[in-house]
């Protein structure tokens, strides 16, 4: 991650929130890069003995699936520290360059409620289908897989804290006064 002096600070000089914040984007964009590969190798996996060896693997369809949601979610998580999501700033840009912080405010206070309600219907969520498991695979609960959801929403509320405490300086997105 850059300062938008464009060097990397030494990092003792960066407060420990934000080096615990590098560790768990680390370990989002991890867990979202394994998926993808595992995904990637399991679908390649079914193609080949469904279509060569004429016997489909019936664990296939529903590990990729898992694997899926893991990406998805943790790979938002990763997205949303680096800036790296989609956004559309066009009514940003037409604002004054004075309002470009407030809105990002705004937008982390969002995010913050956003991730609040990941964590809280999350768990519901959870709780609702940890009983529940896949009938290809009744070893993994239908829960645990979803389990990603409430833990990735702790994750991003804990990247908008970052941004509210800290703002975009350990991003590589350029600051406001910048990007006109």
């Amino acid at each position: 991650m850059a300062q938008p002096s464009g060097g990397d600070p030494p990092p003792a000089s960066r407060p420990v929130f934000v080096r615990a914040m590098d560790l768990l984007y680390l370990l989002c964009m991890l867990i979202a890069g394994i998926s993808i590969v595992g995904m990637a190798l399991i679908i390649a996996w079914s193609v080949y003995t469904r279509y060569v060896l004429v016997a489909g693997s019936f664990w296939a369809e529903p590990i990729s699936i898992m694997l899926a949601v893991q990406m998805t979610f943790f790979g938002a998580a990763a997205c949303y520290r680096a800036d790296a999501h989609i956004s559309i700033d066009m009514f940003v840009r037409t604002l004054p360059a004075r309002l470009h912080r407030s809105s990002d405010r705004l937008v982390d206070l969002l995010m913050i409620g956003l991730s609040a309600a990941m964590i809280v219907y999350g768990i519901s969520l959870v709780r609702t289908t940890w009983f529940q498991v896949y009938p290809e695979l009744e070893q993994v609960r239908v829960g645990a897989v979803y389990s990603a959801l409430p833990v990735s929403g702790l994750v991003t509320l804990l990247f908008a804290l970052e941004r509210l405490l800290y703002g975009h300086l350990f991003s590589d997105r350029p600051a406001p006064e910048e990007q006109l």
